[in-house]
C-alpha cells in the first residue's frame, strides 16, 4: 500500500517535471530544431529517475523505516492503552468488591458488638439484681437474728427484773428454777 503511494507520487513528479520541457520545445527550438522537446524530456526523465533512485536508497528507506517504527509504536501504545483500560476496570471492580466486603464485615462486627453489649448488660443487670436480693435476704436474716437476740435479751432482763421485784414483794428468795418458771408465766401473760 505504501509503495503504491510512493510510485504514484513519483509518477506525478515525473509528469510535472517533463511538462515544462515539452512546452518549451515549441517556442525556442534552438539547435535541435522542433524535436528538441523529446531529448529534453528524456534528459529530465533520466535526471528524475536518477534522483528518485538515489533518493530512494538514501532518503526513502529511512523515512519509510521511521514511518513503520512510528506506526508500530502507535499500535503498541493503543494496545497498551487497551490493556491498561482493562486492568483499570478489573482494579475498579476488585476495589468495589473489597469495599463492599469491608462494609459487610464492619456491619457484622457492629451488630455482633451490639449483641454482645446487650448480652453483657443483661448479665450485669441480672447479677446486680441477684446480689441485691442476696444482700436484702442477708439483711433481713440479720435483722431477724438481731430482733430475736433483742427479744431474748429483753426476756432475760425482764425475767430477772420480775424475779427481783417479785422477791421483794413476796419477801422470799426464789431459787433460780422457780424464778425462771414464774418469769416465763408472767412474760407469757404480758
Amino acid at each position: 500500500m505504501k509503495m503504491v503511494k510512493v510510485k504514484a507520487l513519483a509518477f506525478a513528479c515525473l509528469v510535472l517535471t517533463a511538462m515544462p520541457t515539452m512546452a518549451a520545445g515549441g517556442a525556442d527550438a534552438g539547435q535541435y530544431g522542433e524535436n528538441a522537446a523529446i531529448p529534453m524530456a528524456i534528459i529530465s526523465w533520466i535526471c528524475f529517475f536518477s534522483l528518485l533512485f538515489v533518493g530512494g536508497k538514501i532518503a526513502w528507506k529511512p523515512i519509510l523505516a521511521n514511518l513503520d517504527a512510528r506506526e508500530t509504536r502507535i499500535r503498541e501504545s493503543l494496545e497498551n492503552a487497551d490493556r491498561i483500560d482493562s486492568q483499570l476496570a478489573d482494579t475498579e471492580a476488585s476495589t468495589k468488591k473489597l469495599i463492599s466486603d469491608a462494609e459487610a464485615s464492619a456491619k457484622s462486627i457492629v451488630t455482633g458488638a451490639k449483641e454482645t453489649a446487650q448480652k453483657l448488660a443483661k448479665e450485669i443487670n441480672d447479677t446486680a439484681k441477684a446480689e441485691a436480693q442476696s444482700l436484702r435476704e442477708n439483711a433481713l436474716k440479720d435483722i431477724e437474728n438481731a430482733r430475736a437476740k433483742a427479744v431474748s435479751s429483753l426476756r432475760d432482763e425482764s425475767a430477772e427484773l420480775a424475779v427481783t421485784l417479785a422477791g421483794k414483794l413476796i419477801g422470799e428468795n426464789l431459787d433460780s428454777e422457780k424464778s425462771r418458771v414464774l418469769t416465763d408465766k408472767i412474760i407469757d401473760t404480758l
